[in-house]
């Protein structure tokens, strides 16, 4: 897709209005910079805590909270809530009874609380009038913080501890049960072989104290170690049939349990010692590490970062004004670029009158060796050419707004095409105005004109006056006439309509002048009438102007024959002088060519 040209970029339309941009600028800063000044004073006090979440994680409920990134956005909630913004309020009201602020206006206008969850850090920031309150809230919050924290740690702790004591209770039940079961499980004769085996044990270590005493004779030494080998040999077969006692097949299940019993009440306990430590340390506030309450130097104002903020927005309500500016304010620089929107094409480019000191308005009739003259001959040209193809000879002159010299290129093209041998009408239907009649024929209107030709009947040859060109060659001018009518509904009556089409047959080139398009409602109805319309575009004409005129005369159904580029700037080759340009209407007469 090709770029358009005549849509303005960003870049551009800051250029080309850098002195509104830099005004807007500049306001911007002297506004944010005003209002900053003309405000009161805002102090913001700042402090940071460093959260420990191992330092609780012992004693918390087992669900999501216990992950770190979920307990920093925990104790962002608990720094928000009611419970720790009023104690807050009530320790400052203590220092400073006049504190007028309750708990939702401190949440929503004073106080902000801000996590780093990267490294479980907590920002807390207070902005408040008068500096040294606002210090005072925010360690205000810090220990009410530790307070509140301190008080829920306590509480969980004390749950978990005794939720852990009933669960030991039941499981020393447990144990209790399970060994009495096993016991009574046991035979009479094992209970026997207990008894039996705890006294040979304790006769084993008597015998053993006897040797060691050393008081012995060879004779009584040698019956105790007889006496100990048979002991032991009894010990051996007691444990023999301990072992297989215990691994009957209806007990084992019975110890199974037992030993995991034991082992779950020896885990319990240990956790119950953990949460004890770790409560004792929460107590110590070892949860958390503060920083000191800071706040920024200055008047409380901040200045500097209101007219930072203030040049900011003034960059972009500048560029949304420059660029609302350009595309308001966009404008023809080139004979070429109305074709991008009409998608006709040009039929002739006419020079500013002044570059060629050209004091008249009709440069065709008062100075034919002229860039004007000529332009408006290659009007009259294209159009004769346009004319033919199409088989048709009305055509609309209209233009979107006042002063784009539609009058003039209607006179001066219509002398040309009368120039040239053609029956040439001109129609002044802009009944406001009637530049057209004053330029052809002076200040003082013809005596009859439209309106007496279609409301009166008047003869067609009666109501168009003559105006002379050049050896005898004669336009036909119709004016507006005499007869008081209303513009708008005259050209929407039947009668209008079909007087123009009666007068179709009588002349070779009609051109209809009329009100500016956009701006006369009537303007339209003349416009149905022509076969087809000519577009005239002036430079620096905007372009949003054309792109309205040509969504209106589609709207009503007529075409287009091209466009006149009028008032464009002299070019350096339309000032040649040279060879055919010498003399330019082939006179004979070298060195006219600008007249």
């Amino acid at each position: 897709m090709e770029h358009n040209t005549l849509e303005p970029t960003i870049p551009s339309a800051l250029w080309r209005y850098r002195w509104l941009a830099a005004a807007i600028i500049f306001g911007g800063v002297l506004a944010g910079v005003a209002f900053a000044w003309l405000s009161n004073p805002v102090f913001r006090a700042r402090a940071e805590i460093i959260v420990d979440p191992g330092a609780s994680a012992v004693f918390e409920t087992a669900t999501s909270t216990d992950a770190a990134e979920r307990y920093v956005a925990d104790q962002v909630q608990l720094l928000e809530s009611l419970l720790v913004r009023e104690s807050a309020l009530e320790k400052v009201r203590a220092i400073e009874p006049d504190l007028a602020v309750d708990a939702q206006d401190f949440a929503e206008k004073l106080l902000t609380v801000e996590a780093d969850r990267s490294n479980n850090q907590i920002a807390i920031g207070v902005n408040y009038k008068d500096q040294q309150i606002a210090i005072d809230l925010t360690q205000a919050m810090i220990d009410s913080y530790r307070e509140v924290r301190s008080e829920q740690i306590g509480t969980r702790s004390s749950a978990a501890i005794s939720e852990l004591d009933l669960t030991i209770a039941s499981l020393d039940q447990r144990i209790s049960d399970l060994q009495a079961q096993i016991q009574g499980e046991t035979s009479e004769s094992r209970t026997e072989l207990d008894q039996q085996f705890e006294a040979t044990i304790d006769r084993i270590v008597a015998l053993q104290d006897q040797l060691s005493g050393g008081n012995l004779t060879a004779e009584r030494a040698a019956a105790v170690d007889a006496e100990l080998t048979r002991l032991k040999l009894q010990v051996d077969t007691y444990q023999s049939v301990q072992a297989a006692e215990s691994s009957r097949p209806d007990l084992a299940p019975l110890v199974r349990e037992l030993d995991q019993t034991i082992d779950r009440r020896s885990t319990l306990t240990a956790r119950k010692d953990q949460i004890e430590i770790d409560s004792a340390l929460a107590e110590g506030q070892a949860f958390f590490q503060a920083s000191d309450v800071s706040v920024p130097r200055g008047n409380g104002r901040e200045l500097g970062k209101a007219g930072i903020l203030g040049g900011v927005v003034g960059v972009l309500a500048a560029l949304a004004v420059t660029y609302a500016f350009a595309v308001n304010r966009r404008s023809f620089s080139h004979r070429g670029e109305p074709e991008m929107i009409t998608g006709v094409p040009l039929i002739s480019e006419i020079p500013d009158f002044e570059m060629e000191n050209v004091s008249t308005s009709l440069p065709v009739q008062e100075a034919p060796t002229t860039r004007a003259a000529e332009s408006f001959r290659f009007a009259a040209a294209a159009l004769d050419i346009q004319l033919a193809a199409a088989d048709a000879n009305m055509i609309v002159v209209v233009s979107a707004a006042l002063n784009d010299g539609k009058s003039t290129v209607v006179a001066n093209t219509a002398m040309a095409a009368a120039r040239e041998g053609n029956r040439v009408l001109v129609v002044d239907a802009d009944f406001g105005n009637q530049s057209l009649t004053r330029a052809l024929v002076g200040d003082i209107p013809p005596p009859a004109g439209l309106t007496e030709a279609v409301d009166s009947g008047l003869p067609l040859r009666q109501a168009v006056t003559s105006v002379p060109v050049a050896d005898g060659t004669t336009l036909g001018l119709l004016s507006r006439g005499q007869r008081p009518v209303v513009a708008a509904n005259f050209f929407r009556s039947a009668a209008t309509r079909v007087f123009f089409e009666s007068i179709r047959d009588e002349y070779d080139v009609i051109l209809i002048d009329t009100p500016p398009l956009l701006h006369v409602a009537y303007a339209s109805s003349i416009a149905r009438f022509a076969d087809a319309a000519m577009l005239v575009v002036s430079h620096n004409g905007s372009v949003s102007d054309l792109e309205e005129m040509v969504d209106r005369l589609n709207f009503i159904g007529t075409g287009s024959v091209g466009y006149v580029y009028n008032r464009s700037p002299l070019r350096a080759d339309q000032l040649l002088t040279e060879g055919s340009l010498a003399d330019i209407l082939g006179s004979g007469e070298r060195g006219a060519a600008n007249g």
